[in-house]
C-alpha cells in the first residue's frame, strides 16, 4: 500500500469534517451566522468548514448536534484540560438531583477552578443550578419561583440568540440548549404561567422533527421532554386545568379507551411517553429512562394501544431499578449531551505511540531535521498539563508512520449519508440481523471508494464477520481480519501493540482477531491480542474514566478466553466493572450480553466452590433475569431465544 504522509491525512480529515458541516449547513439553507451563533464567530466557522482550523470538542459536537447529526461519526482529540473539565461536569451530572449539597459544592468548585469558561460550559452549570432549585422547591417550598425562572432564562441566553421566547423554529439549537428551554418551561409552570409553559414545551417537543434530526440525536432530548410534559399535565389535571392545546383530559382518555386517546392532544401524553421510550429502545439508550418509566407506570393500561404494554413497562422499570441498585448508579441524574467515547487525549496519544515504537522522549522530540520541543515540554504534554500546538502535534506523530490522523470521520468521506449508512450496518450487526446487514453492505459498496484505506478496512471487516456467521473457514476469516488491520496499522508485527492507540474500528478488528485465534485453539496469540486491546483502552481512559467504543466487545472476547483456560475466579467482578463503565454512556446495547456473561461465570464458579453456592446463585439468577428483560428492551430477538433455551438451567 502506498504510504501517505500524516500531514496529508490530517488535512484531509479536517477538511472532510469541515465539508460535512458546510454541506449539511447549505442543504438546510443555514447561514454561517445562524449555525455559529453563541458558539463561535462567523469567521471561525468559515475556517472550520474550510479545514483551516482545529475545533474544540464541545464546539464541534454542538455544531453537529444543532443540525441533528450525531458527533459519533467523527473521532477527535482533546487536551488534558478539556477532558478534565468534561470529567468534572460528568461528576456534577451524577450528583444532580440526588445529592444536592454535594452537587452544589461541585458546581462551586468548577467555577472557582475554571474562571474562564466557554458559554456552553456556563450554560451547563446554570442548568444544573436550576434543577437543584426546582428540587429544593419541590421538597421544602422555600425557593423563590421568580429566581428559578430568571436563572433558567439566563442559561438559555448563554448561547441562544435573542427572540427565542417568540419562536424557536427558525433557530439552530442543540439538545443541550433545548434542555435549557425545557427548564424555562418548568420554571414558568411553577410561576403559574402555565399557558406560556405549555407553548414553550410544545415548541421543544416539535423542534427535532421540524429540523429532521437523526434519531440518535432526538434521544438526547425527547425522553426528558416527555417526562416534563407528563408531570405538568398531571399537576394541571389534579387542579382541573388543561394545557391550552389539550382537547381531552387523562380521565377522559381512560374512560373512552385507547382508541379515543389517539384523538387527544397531539395523540395524548401517554403516546408521547410511549414514543420517547420506543426511541430509547430502538437506539439502545438509557438516558432519562427511569424517570420516564416512572411516569408511564402511573398511567392506566387502557391508555396504550396494547394493554399488555403496561406490564412490559413495569418489567423494564423493575429491571432498571435492580441494575441501578446493584451498581449504586444514580438512575435519577442529568446528562451533558456531549459524549467522549469517540475522543482521545492528545497527550496520552503521544505517550502511547512513543512507547509503541520504543522511543525515549529525548528521541521523540527530534523529527530528523530539527528539535520540535524539549523533552520536558513533551513530558508535560503527555501528562495532560500542557496542550500541544496543532503544528507541533502533527510533527510529533508523523515520525511514527501512523496512517490516519485524528479529528476525522470514521471513513474517508465527507458524506454524512454514507457515515449514517455505515452506522446502520454496525447497528444491524450488533442486533444480529445478518441478512439485513448484508443487504445494506452491498448498497454501501456502491456509495464508497473501496481504495481508501479506512473504507477498505471496513469492507474487509464486514466480509470476515459475515463469512464467519455463515460457517466459513475460521483461518480464512482470521487472515481477512489481519489484512483489514494492516490498512491502518501496517507495521504491527513486532510492535508492542498494547501501546497502540486503537481507533474505533481497530478495536473491533483486534478484538475479533483475538477471538478467532481462541476459536482456532491458539490461546497464546488470543491472550496477546485481547490483553493488548484491553490495556490500550485502559490507558486511553486513564484521565476521563470513560471507556471508548468497543471496550465491552473486547471484554466479552477476553471473558471467553478466560473460560477456555479455566481461569474464571475473578470474572464476575470483571463483568461488574465493565457494566459499571457502560452505564456512564448513553448507549448500553451490549448490556444483555454482559449480564449473561456474569450469570454464566457465577454458575460455573459456584460449581467449583460449593461453600459459596448460595451467594453465587443469587448473582446468576439476578443477572440472568436482567439479561432476559434487557433483551426485550433492546428488541434483541436472537438473544431472547438463546436465553429462553437456557432458562431452565439458570432459574429452575
Amino acid at each position: 500500500m502506498k504510504k501517505i504522509r500524516e500531514q496529508e491525512f490530517i488535512q484531509k480529515y479536517n477538511q472532510a469534517y469541515g465539508r460535512a458541516i458546510g454541506a449539511e449547513r447549505k442543504k438546510r439553507k443555514l447561514t454561517l451566522e445562524k449555525l455559529s451563533a453563541g458558539i463561535m464567530s462567523r469567521t471561525m466557522l468559515d475556517k472550520v468548514e474550510k479545514g483551516i482550523v482545529q475545533w474544540t470538542k464541545v464546539e464541534g459536537d454542538t455544531l453537529m448536534l444543532r443540525m441533528g447529526i450525531p458527533p459519533e461519526y467523527f473521532e477527535s482529540l482533546a487536551s488534558g484540560e478539556d477532558l478534565e473539565r468534561w470529567r468534572q461536569r460528568e461528576d456534577i451530572c451524577l450528583l444532580v438531583p440526588g445529592q444536592p449539597e454535594e452537587a452544589a459544592a461541585a458546581i462551586d468548585d468548577y467555577r472557582q477552578k475554571y474562571k474562564k469558561r466557554e458559554p456552553l460550559e456556563e450554560q451547563f452549570l446554570l442548568k444544573a443550578e436550576v434543577i437543584l432549585m426546582l428540587e429544593r422547591q419541590r421538597t421544602s417550598g422555600r425557593e423563590d419561583s421568580k429566581v428559578i425562572l430568571d436563572t433558567a432564562i439566563q442559561a438559555v441566553d448563554c448561547t441562544v440568540p435573542d427572540g427565542w421566547k417568540q419562536g424557536m423554529e427558525s433557530l439552530c439549537l442543540s439538545p443541550g440548549e433545548l434542555d435549557a428551554v425545557l427548564l424555562v418551561s418548568a420554571a414558568l409552570f411553577q410561576n403559574s404561567r402555565r399557558e406560556e409553559a405549555w407553548q414553550l414545551w410544545q415548541a421543544v417537543w416539535e423542534y427535532p422533527g421540524q429540523h429532521c434530526w437523526r434519531e440518535r440525536v432526538m434521544v438526547m432530548v425527547l425522553p426528558q421532554a416527555a417526562v416534563l410534559g407528563i408531570r405538568m399535565a398531571s399537576v394541571s389535571d389534579a387542579l382541573g386545568e388543561l394545557s391550552p392545546n389539550q382537547d381531552i383530559s387523562l380521565e377522559d382518555m381512560a374512560a373512552r379507551g385507547a382508541g379515543s386517546a389517539s384523538k387527544g392532544w397531539e395523540a395524548g401524553l401517554p403516546e408521547k411517553g410511549w414514543e420517547a421510550l420506543e426511541l430509547l429502545r430502538r437506539n439502545g439508550c438509557h438516558c432519562y429512562v427511569l424517570p420516564l418509566l416512572d411516569c408511564l407506570y402511573e398511567f392506566e393500561a387502557t391508555l396504550f394501544d396494547r394493554p399488555e404494554y403496561l406490564d412490559q413497562i413495569k418489567g423494564f422499570r423493575k429491571m432498571f431499578l435492580d441494575i441501578y441498585e446493584w451498581f449504586d448508579y444514580p438512575g435519577y441524574r442529568i446528562w451533558q449531551g456531549i459524549s467522549v467515547d469517540n475522543i482521545r487525549d492528545a497527550g496520552m496519544t503521544l505517550k502511547m505511540l512513543r512507547k509503541c515504537y520504543g522511543k525515549s522522549r529525548e528521541n521523540a522530540v527530534y523529527d530528523g531535521d530539527e528539535l520540535i520541543m524539549t523533552s520536558r515540554q513533551l513530558e508535560r504534554i503527555e501528562k495532560g498539563l500542557h496542550k500541544p500546538s496543532y503544528s507541533n502535534y502533527d510533527r510529533l506523530v508523523k515520525q511514527y508512520g501512523k496512517f490516519g490522523g485524528w479529528n476525522m470521520p470514521l471513513l474517508e468521506t465527507d458524506s454524512l449519508e454514507v457515515l449514517e449508512q455505515r452506522q446502520l450496518i454496525s447497528t444491524l450487526m450488533e442486533c444480529r440481523k445478518w441478512d439485513l446487514a448484508e443487504w445494506e453492505i452491498e448498497k454501501f459498496r456502491h456509495a464508497v471508494n473501496p481504495d481508501s484505506p479506512r473504507v477498505r478496512q471496513e469492507l474487509l471487516f464486514f466480509e470476515a464477520v459475515l463469512k464467519q456467521k455463515k460457517g466459513g473457514d475460521l483461518q480464512e476469516c482470521l487472515e481477512i481480519l489481519l489484512e483489514a488491520l494492516r490498512c491502518t496499522v501496517p507495521d504491527f508485527e513486532g510492535k508492542d501493540m498494547k501501546w497502540w492507540v486503537y481507533q474505533r474500528e481497530e478495536i473491533m478488528i483486534a478484538s475479533n482477531i483475538g477471538s478467532f485465534y481462541r476459536r482456532l485453539g491458539n490461546l497464546d496469540e488470543a491472550k496477546k491480542w485481547l490483553e493488548a486491546v484491553l490495556f490500550s483502552i485502559d490507558q486511553n481512559s486513564f484521565r476521563t474514566g470513560i471507556y471508548h467504543y468497543g471496550f465491552d466487545i473486547a471484554y466479552q472476547n477476553y471473558d471467553n478466553y478466560l473460560s477456555n483456560i479455566h481461569s474464571i475466579d475473578n470474572t464476575v467482578e470483571m463483568g461488574e466493572s465493565i457494566i459499571e463503565k457502560l452505564l456512564l454512556l448513553f448507549k448500553i446495547s451490549s448490556a444483555q450480553d454482559l449480564f449473561y456473561h456474569i450469570a454464566w461465570n457465577a454458575y460455573e464458579i459456584a460449581g467449583e466452590k460449593p461453600e459459596e453456592y448460595v451467594s453465587f446463585r443469587q448473582i446468576w439468577e439476578k443477572a440472568f433475569r436482567i439479561s432476559e428483560l434487557m433483551s426485550g428492551y433492546m428488541y434483541d430477538s436472537s438473544m431472547k431465544t438463546f436465553l429462553t433455551e437456557r432458562e431452565s438451567k439458570y432459574l429452575s
